[in-house]
């Protein structure tokens, strides 16, 4: 006698039950749901907040007549080669960190920037054939020894310098060369420096007011010294060709018509009034 033996249910019904099943699970599901009002809404995705590095910046400028500058990384001093020297050596805490051997060192700008200090000075050869100082940056730093940045045009005449800071970046405006604007940044350890295209503009009231009262005087007075004014600003003394050399670099500052108004003031032994001496020299 043969044992019973389940029916096995036909193929395509067996689908059918598979089917129903998965369906009527997947629509229970929903039923439910909807009975217990639920909503399925995307997750809210985790923000985050930016972390800004705020970065603190102290600028005190030094005296011109200051040798001496107290940092948080010691004392900065100015001191001399040899006794018959100028002052050429930079020292910290008695240590040279920069000498320029018979150069005039001169201390400008004492900068505090979170965790490090930064020194803008200068050097200088005291006489006519350096108008302008040559600038460095000294960066102290208490994970690393002293640096300094210095590039071959990061020049200027003192009086032109304008620090200013951008975020992290120090912009040092060095005034004009050649009639273009010039501007040093210093970024984290790298100096650049950019010329900048301006239009001419007025060289200054006070500028151009010391070209007509003394530059142009001295012209003048140069027919004592040569009859025939051949070149009466070769006779100009230290401080009136470093002036001279300094104004030119600006866009306003018309140099051939300066130098024939020089010539005619030697000739003539008088010199133009004021109003067609700016307007023709600088530009006003």
């Amino acid at each position: 006698m043969e044992n019973p033996t389940t029916p096995t249910p036909p193929t395509g019904l067996n689908i059918t039950m598979k089917h129903w099943m998965q369906t009527g699970s997947a629509a229970c599901c929903l039923m439910l749901l909807a009975l217990s009002g639920c909503e399925q809404k995307p997750s809210a995705e985790p923000t985050s907040t930016a972390r800004i590095a705020v970065l603190e910046t102290y600028i005190q400028e030094v005296p011109v007549e200051e040798n001496a500058l107290q940092t948080r990384f010691g004392k900065l001093e100015l001191a001399r080669s040899e006794p018959e020297m100028p002052p050429d050596t930079l020292s910290l805490d008695g240590k040279p960190v920069f000498q320029q051997e018979a150069f005039y060192l001169s201390l400008h700008q004492y900068i505090k920037q979170n965790q490090r200090d930064i020194v803008l000075f200068g050097s200088n050869c005291g006489g006519t054939a350096c108008p302008q100082n040559q600038f460095y940056f000294l960066l102290l730093d208490k994970s690393k020894g002293p640096e300094i940045r210095s590039e071959d045009d990061f020049t200027a005449y003192p009086d032109d310098l304008k620090l200013n800071v951008d975020g992290d970046r120090l912009l040092l405006d060095l005034g004009f060369q050649a009639g273009k604007h010039k501007v040093a940044t210093l970024q984290g350890d790298q100096l650049t420096i950019q010329l900048e295209n301006v239009a001419k503009s007025f060289l200054g009231e006070e500028n151009c007011r010391w070209l007509y009262d003394e530059a142009l005087s001295a012209c003048r007075d140069y027919r004592d010294t040569d009859p025939t004014c051949q070149d009466p600003q070769a006779s100009f003394a230290g401080y009136l060709m470093r002036g001279v050399a300094a104004v030119g670099e600006h866009p306003g500052f018309m140099a051939d018509a300066f130098g024939r108004r020089c010539k005619i003031a030697c000739e003539s032994d008088k010199t133009v009034d004021y109003p067609t001496f700016a307007k023709e020299v600088c530009s006003k």
